[in-house]
This record gives C-alpha cells, sequence and structure tokens, in this order.
C-alpha cells in the first residue's frame, strides 16, 4: 500500500458533509486525505463537486451508489461518475428481498452482470460491497458463494470490507488470495477487542493489518478506503486512521 491508495468514505463523516459538504472536504484536505469514496452528495450535484475537488487536489476513488438508482437510471449514475472522473462505482448493500433465497440472488447476480456490462463500456468498474449477512448460510450456500459464482469477473468487482468479512465469520486473508483479481478495492475499519460489533480507527483494534495489507498489495488492490460505520469523533477518528495508515504505508 502507498500513501497515494489512501481514500475514506464519506459515511464515515455524513453528520459533517449533510451540513457542508464542501467545507468537509476542506477539512479533509487539510487533515490530509487525497482521495474519497462518495455515499451521496451533500444535496449537491457531482457536476456542482467538481471544482471543490479539483481544487483541493482530492482524487475520486468511488462512489456508493445505492441499488434502486441503479434500476431507476444507470445512465444518470454513469453520467455522475463522468462528472467525478470516477471510475469504481459501487453497490454498497443488498436489498432485503434480495437476501431471502437462491433465486433471489440469482436476479441480482443478472442485475450486476447488466450493470456492469454498461460500466464495463463507460471505462467505469462495478463493484460490489459486502456487509456480514453476505456469509450466512442459505439454501446450503451462502449469498456470497452464489454472488461469485453467478456473476461474469470480468463485469462485476469487489469492493472487500475487511471488517465485515472477519466479524461474518470469513477469513478476509483468504478472500484477498482467492479473489485479489476480483477485487478493486478494501474498507479498512478496526474491530475492537472488547465487542466485536465495534469499530475503530485503523490501527486501534485487533485486526491483523499488516498481514491484510500485505496480502492486498500481491493481489493488485487499487484503494485501501478509510470507513467506520460509527465513529466516536469522525474528524478525530479519521485522522487517526490516516495517521497509522501512513505509518505502515511503502512511502
Amino acid at each position: 500500500m502507498r500513501w497515494e491508495q489512501i481514500s475514506l468514505q464519506l459515511y464515515t463523516v455524513r453528520d459533517l458533509t449533510a451540513r457542508d459538504m464542501p467545507g468537509t472536504l476542506r477539512r479533509l484536505a487539510e487533515i490530509g486525505y487525497t482521495a474519497v469514496e462518495f455515499a451521496g452528495y451533500g444535496g449537491f450535484s457531482p457536476l456542482d463537486l467538481r471544482p471543490d475537488l479539483d481544487g483541493l487536489g482530492i482524487r475520486v476513488s468511488g462512489a456508493h451508489v445505492p441499488y434502486d438508482s441503479w434500476e431507476t437510471d444507470p445512465d444518470a449514475v454513469l453520467a455522475d461518475m463522468r462528472a467525478l472522473g470516477c471510475t469504481n462505482a459501487i453497490v454498497p448493500i443488498t436489498p432485503s428481498e434480495l437476501r431471502r433465497d437462491v433465486d433471489s440472488i440469482s436476479t441480482l447476480a443478472g442485475n450486476f452482470n447488466r450493470w456492469g456490462e454498461l460500466c464495463h463500456a463507460e471505462g467505469i468498474t462495478f463493484s460490489y460491497h459486502n456487509h456480514d449477512f453476505e456469509f450466512v448460510p442459505l439454501g446450503g450456500t451462502t449469498l456470497w458463494d452464489r454472488l461469485i459464482r453467478e456473476t461474469d469477473p470480468k463485469l462485476v468487482h469487489l469492493e472487500l470490507d475487511l471488517y465485515w468479512a472477519e466479524y461474518g465469520g470469513a477469513d478476509p486473508d483468504a478472500m484477498l488470495r482467492e479473489l485479489g483479481d476480483r477485487i478493486s478495492l478494501v474498507h479498512l475499519k478496526d474491530m475492537a477487542p472488547d465487542d466485536t460489533r465495534a469499530d475503530l480507527p485503523v490501527g486501534e483494534g485487533n485486526m491483523p493489518w499488516p498481514k491484510l495489507l500485505e496480502t492486498a498489495d500481491e493481489a493488485g488492490v487499487d484503494w485501501y478506503v478509510v470507513e467506520q460505520d460509527n465513529p466516536r469523533d469522525a474528524l478525530e477518528d479519521v485522522r487517526t486512521s490516516l495517521r497509522n495508515l501512513e505509518q505502515m504505508a511503502d512511502g
């Protein structure tokens, strides 16, 4: 991992971006972030935000785009990606009704393949971001295994959330080794030793970062994206994660 591959998922600072997206981007740049991953645009359009991003020297590593946005108007999603200069479009979560049974998962996989093809034609990588429920047994398989089998690896990539994979009982290191050519991005947050449902800044918990980051490097991961679902102090937590990751980076 190199320092310029580190990004921040803006969901971590969602309370701040909801009030002042441009001001929050400025504060993140002051902390030292040079890339972000969007999860909504804080009431602005991507075209409105592009001058702020360019002026701050912030790249867009990716954008989380809700499932229903893909269903409703995928052309608008692609237009937003072009406006941001973003080459990674990510479905952040599966709707609950599409993870109830194997047939639902097949519908989900078919849609992912279709949207992945649209992205591929635009030079954009389509990815799916996991939580823990993908690893729960379902009809003799899991949602994760079924998606891996039924999606085209050339069209559907993965944003592997290492914390959620670990929490769900999977082995994120083994997943990186097995699926490295499909994993374009990884999410980084740490696991509290006393409460594995809590998340902490990277380097402040018990996730085995040296091993995981080395394996991710070997797998050819493009982006290392800091995220916390429940930060204690959002700006201080993302500052801590960045400082710890900079110490782990190769340069």
